[in-house]
């Protein structure tokens, strides 16, 4: 995918049907692609027949060191501010070359993000065509609720959210601020599993729960 300062690899699974279906933006985590995945978006598009894209954020010329630092060392990406944030205008790019996809219904959009790109859903969910956002583990931004409320308070969406209790990376209070911030639209899942989730979703029975869970609000969400 050619974006503005680099190209980057990415795996796209098409619907099975082969019409025009909604599109699935999967992002992975700090760990990058993995089996686990791939296993995801082979089941989207196959049983759930959406077109599901798997962006490589550590290919062109990036590596995870590369990626990650502007994450620690740019406050405005820490923070996850609109602007600014040089990872979240490139995901705007993925997603809105991702929409131009053949058979992609470009109204209808699910975007799933987990740990390092969580918070990139949040800043999706103000967008009118995502209608299913859905995170793991927004570990960014690191203040408030993870978003700013000048952000926040456009969502008027659900947004599904999968949480760990005991967490450092996303702790309980960040994912309450949150609550209170969308004002009801946050739909949160909880679990005893690690920070991590989507990694076990295959492992064990919270993980397919958490699975089945994402699948039934793509069911719902995506008309």
């Amino acid at each position: 995918m050619p974006l503005l300062n680099r190209t980057i690899d990415g795996y796209f699974y098409e619907a099975v049907s082969g019409e025009k279906r909604p599109g699935i933006v999967f992002l992975p985590d700090l760990t990058g692609i993995q089996k686990t995945t791939h296993k995801c978006a082979e089941i989207l598009s196959e049983e759930g027949n959406y077109n599901v894209l798997i962006p490589d954020l550590y290919s062109g010329g990036t590596s995870l060191r590369n990626y990650c630092v502007q994450f620690f060392m740019n406050s405005l990406v820490r923070n996850n501010e609109p602007t600014g944030n040089a990872p979240l205008a490139e995901f705007f790019e993925i997603l809105d070359q991702f929409k131009e996809f053949e058979n992609v219904d470009a109204d209808n959009i699910g975007v799933v993000g987990q740990c390092l790109t969580g918070g990139f859903v949040l800043h999706a969910a103000i967008r009118p065509e995502v209608k299913a956002p859905v995170v793991f583990h927004h570990s960014f931004g690191l203040k408030g609720s993870g978003i700013p409320k000048s952000c926040s308070s456009l969502i008027d969406k659900k947004v599904q959210g999968h949480f760990s209790y005991v967490d450092p990376m996303c702790p309980v209070w960040r994912v309450k601020k949150l609550e209170e911030e969308l004002h009801g639209n946050l739909e949160a899942h909880w679990y005893t599993l690690p920070h991590g989730i989507p990694h076990l979703f295959f492992n064990n029975d919270q993980g397919q729960k958490a699975f089945n869970t994402m699948m039934s609000f793509f069911e719902t969400q995506l008309a």
